[in-house]
C-alpha cells in the first residue's frame, strides 16, 4: 500500500492501530501468567515448518504491523493475512538467504532506500509508484525523525523484500531448458493432424435416456472422495440482504432549508475573493471555492442560469451527484486551453528554496540559457534531460500551484513557485487558444442522512430479524422487502471482501465462529452499503467433503457416467458414417490440430480433451478408433492423413529461448509454492482456540 502521504508527515500525524488488535493483544498480557498459560488455549496459532507460532508472538506482530501501516478496524482480516504471509515468507525462505550467504549491508539499504536504486517495494509503499529525487531527501528527513522502533520496523521489512527480491533473481537465473524439451514443444505446436470424427456431447443426451440410483451416487463418492481434485478447502456460502441507509424526505428538505438560509449572506459578497472565502467556510465539501463550470453540469433550468446570468448571480439549490449546493457566478471571461511550459526544480524549499532560484532567475535573465541551466542542475531528471521542456498540458495535469503560475502567467515571464516537490523555476513558452470559461464558488452540503435516520435504519433491520428467523422465511422476506439475497459463494477465512461488499472482515469472522452453522442468521453489520444481514447457506470444513457436499457434483459426474456407458455401446460399425447414423449425428472434419489444441474445433465441447486429441496423434492413418469417453462426450476418431511435420530452421533454438524464458518468470513462484508444500504449514488463526 502506498503510504508516502502519510510517513511525509510522520511527526504529526498519529498511526492508526486497529482495536481489535490492541484489545486482544492487552488481554494477553493482562491474562498471562508466569508459566505462558493464555485464557486463549493450548492450540497455537500455527505451525510453520516446525515453528509454532504461540498466541503472545501472534498479537505483539499484529501490534506492531497494525502501527507501521495503519490498518482501520475493518481491516483486521486484511493485517492479520499481511502478517501470516509474512511469518510464511521469513521462516521459510531466511534458511535459503543464509544457505545463499545472501545479505544486505546498511550502504545497500540506504540505496535502496534513499538513492538511485529504489527498490519495488520501496517504491510502492513509500514513493506510492511516483520515483523523484525530492522525495529521497524527504524519506530521508522522515526515517531520521521518526521514533527509533518504528523505522527500524520499517527498515526491517524493506531488507526482507530485498533479499526475496535476490533470492527470486539468482532463482530465475537458474532456468533452463534443454534441447529434447525444446523440439517436443515445438513439435506440439506444430505438427499437424487432420481427422472425421463422429462426437455425441453429454449436453445433446437427454437424461430421460438413461436411469440411475441413490447407490450409483453414493458407490462413486466413496471411489473418488479420496482423489486430489475432489477433496475441498474450508469455507462458508453466504446469502445476504443490504438495507441501505439514505437519507430521508425530512434529511433532505432539511439540507435545503439549511442552504436556503445562506442565499441572502453569500449573495452579499462584494467580490470573488468574498466568495470563495465564504464557500470554503460554509461547505462540508472540500475544493468548491472555486470551481470552473462545464455546460450541462446542472440540470434545467440551473443550468441556463450558470451559463448566462451576470457576475454575483446566487443559483440554487441544485441538486448533482448526490449534493445539494448553492453556485454564485465569479467571473465570465477567456483563457487558454492549455500552456506550454518549462522548469527547473530545486529540492530545496522556503528561503533556501526561493534564494536558490532567484541566483539562477538572474543568471538565465543576462544569459538567456534556461535549457542549458535545466539539463545542468534541475532535480527533476524527466524534464531536465529536454531542458527543463514539459511540453503542452491541460487544467488538472500539474499539482495546483504550479498549475495556477503557468495558466495565470505570461510568456516569457520566470516565475517561482513552491510546490510538495521543492522550489520551481517556471517559463511559459507558448499558450493554447482562448476559450469561454465560466467559474463559480458553491457552498455545498451532502445529502446524507442523519442521526436519527441512522438509528431508524438500525430498528428496521433488528426487526427484520426478529420476524424472519429462518432461512426460509429470510429468503422470502428479503425477495418481498429488498430486492432479493446476495450470495457470496465458497468464502474463505482469510478472504477480506465477498461479493458486493469490500469489507467485510466482521461478516467473515462471525461466519467462522465456534457454534456457526447452516441457516444460522446473524445481527446486523454495519458496512459501507448499509445494514447487512447474513444467513449461513453451506459449511465446508478443509479434507473430504461429506457426500451432503459433494451431492450435485458427485450426481453430475454419475449422469455423465451412465450416458457414456450406454452411447460408447451404440458407437460401433465399420465405418464413421453407420457409427453417425447410430447415435443421430454427422460425421465431420478437424484439420491442421496440433496437440496443444484443448479440445477439437467444431465439436460444440469446452471440456478439456487430453486423452481425445492424443488418439488423434496416436491413432494409425485410416484406422477407426474404439468408442472413447471424453469429458465433455462420447467421440469416435478416424485419421485421415499422416500427421504433418514441420521442420525448425534454428534446430528449435528460437523454441528454447522462449521455454527458458518462460520457466525463468515463473521459477520462483513455483519454488517457494513447492517450499510451502513441504513445510506441513498449519494455520490455525480461524479455528476457535479457546
Amino acid at each position: 500500500m502506498a503510504i508516502i502521504s502519510r510517513i511525509r508527515s510522520y511527526g504529526v500525524i498519529s498511526l492508526v492501530v486497529g482495536v481489535v488488535v490492541l484489545l486482544l493483544f492487552v488481554l494477553q498480557a493482562m491474562l498471562t501468567g508466569d508459566n505462558g498459560f493464555s485464557i486463549f488455549g493450548s492450540t497455537p496459532v500455527g505451525e510453520i515448518n516446525g515453528e509454532t507460532i504461540d498466541e503472545t508472538t501472534w498479537q505483539n506482530a499484529l501490534q506492531r504491523q497494525a502501527k507501521l501501516f495503519s490498518y482501520q478496524n475493518s481491516q483486521a482480516h486484511g493485517l492479520e493475512n499481511d502478517v501470516w504471509t509474512n511469518m510464511v515468507e521469513t521462516t521459510l525462505l531466511q534458511p535459503e538467504f543464509e544457505a545463499l550467504g545472501l545479505e544486505i549491508s546498511d550502504e545497500e539499504l540506504d540505496e535502496i532506500m534513499f538513492g538511485n536504486f529504489i527498490s519495488p517495494y520501496v517504491l510502492s509503499t513509500f514513493y506510492g509508484g511516483k520515483d523523484s529525487i525530492p522525495f529521497h531527501d524527504q524519506l530521508r528527513t522522515n526515517f531520521e525523525e521518526m521514533d527509533k522502533a518504528d523505522a527500524e520496523g520499517y527498515k526491517e521489512l524493506i531488507r526482507m523484500k530485498r533479499l526475496r527480491q535476490k533470492y527470486d533473481g539468482l532463482v530465475s537465473k537458474g532456468g533452463y531448458v534443454n534441447s529434447l524439451d525444446a523440439k517436443y514443444a515445438f513439435n506440439q505446436a506444430n505438427n499437424k493432424a487432420s481427422i472425421v470424427y463422429v462426437v455425441k456431447p453429454y449436453s445433446e443426451i437427454m437424461e430421460g435416456e438413461i436411469s440411475w440410483t441413490e447407490e450409483d451416487i453414493e458407490n462413486y463418492y466413496n471411489e473418488h472422495k479420496n482423489d486430489r481434485d475432489f477433496k475441498q478447502e474450508r469455507s462458508r456460502t453466504l446469502a445476504y440482504l443490504t438495507i441501505p441507509i439514505a437519507a430521508s424526505a425530512k434529511d433532505s428538505a432539511d439540507v435545503i432549508s439549511s442552504l436556503t438560509a445562506l442565499t441572502t449572506e453569500f449573495a452579499a459578497g462584494k467580490n470573488a475573493a468574498a466568495d470563495s472565502l465564504y464557500a470554503a467556510t460554509h461547505s462540508s465539501i472540500p475544493g468548491t471555492s472555486k470551481v470552473k463550470y462545464t455546460n450541462g453540469s446542472f440540470p434545467e433550468p440551473f443550468n441556463t442560469q450558470m451559463m448566462v446570468d451576470s457576475i454575483g448571480k446566487v443559483v440554487g439549490p441544485v441538486f448533482a451527484g448526490g449534493t445539494a449546493k448553492l453556485a454564485k457566478v465569479t467571473f465570465r471571461g477567456t483563457e487558454a486551453d492549455s500552456v506550454t511550459a518549462r522548469h527547473i526544480l530545486f529540492s530545496e524549499k522556503g528561503a533556501a528554496g526561493k534564494a536558490k532560484a532567484d541566483s539562477v532567475k538572474k543568471e538565465i535573465l543576462a544569459k538567456k540559457n534556461f535549457a542549458e541551466v535545466a539539463a545542468k542542475i534541475s532535480t527533476d531528471k524527466g524534464s531536465a534531460v529536454k531542458g527543463g521542456d514539459l511540453g503542452t498540458f491541460g487544467r488538472g495535469a500539474m499539482v495546483p500551484e504550479f498549475e495556477n503560475a503557468c495558466f495565470n502567467g505570461k510568456i516569457g515571464d520566470l516565475q517561482i513557485v513552491e510546490s510538495q516537490f521543492g522550489t520551481h523555476l517556471i517559463e511559459v513558452t507558448k499558450k493554447g487558444n482562448l476559450v469561454p470559461v465560466t467559474y463559480y464558488a458553491s457552498v455545498e452540503k451532502e445529502m446524507t442522512p442523519s442521526g436519527a435516520t441512522r438509528k431508524e435504519t438500525q430498528r428496521t433491520a433488528m426487526q427484520f430479524i426478529q420476524e424472519h428467523g429462518d432461512s426460509a422465511s429470510f429468503r422470502k422476506g428479503a425477495i418481498e422487502k429488498y430486492n432479493g439475497l446476495t450470495t457470496a459463494p465458497n468464502v474463505r477465512p482469510e478472504a477480506v471482501a465477498i461479493t458486493g461488499i469490500q469489507n467485510a472482515g466482521e461478516i467473515i469472522s462471525w461466519a467462522y465462529t465456534t457454534d456457526i452453522e447452516e441457516g444460522k442468521i446473524s445481527q446486523p453489520f454495519l458496512t459501507d452499503n448499509g445494514w447487512v444481514i447474513a444467513c449461513v447457506m453451506e459449511v465446508r470444513e478443509q479434507g473430504v467433503p461429506s457426500l451432503r457436499n459433494a451431492y450435485d457434483k458427485v450426481k453430475k459426474e454419475v449422469i455423465k457416467k451412465k450416458k457414456a456407458e450406454k452411447y460408447m455401446a451404440l458407437m460401433t460399425g465399420s465405418s464413421m458414417e453407420e457409427i453417425a447414423g447410430k447415435v443421430g449425428v454427422t460425421v465431420k472434419q478437424a484439420e491442421n490440430m496440433s496437440m496443444n489444441m484443448s479440445n477439437i474445433p467444431g465439436s460444440g465441447v469446452n471440456e478439456q480433451e487430453n486423452a481425445v486429441i492424443g488418439v488423434c496423434f496416436g491413432l494409425p492413418t485410416g484406422n477407426i478408433s474404439a468408442a472413447i469417453e471424453g469429458k465433455g462426450g462420447i467421440y469416435v476418431i478416424q485419421r485421415a492423413a499422416d500427421v504433418a511435420t514441420t521442420a525448425s530452421v534454428d534446430n528449435y533454438a528460437s523454441e528454447k529461448k522462449r521455454l527458458t524464458e518462460n520457466t525463468r518468470r515463473g521459477a520462483s513462484f513455483l519454488i517457494f509454492n513447492s517450499l510451502k508444500e513441504a513445510a506441513e504449514i498449519k494455520d490455525n488463526r480461524f479455528v476457535p482456540r479457546n
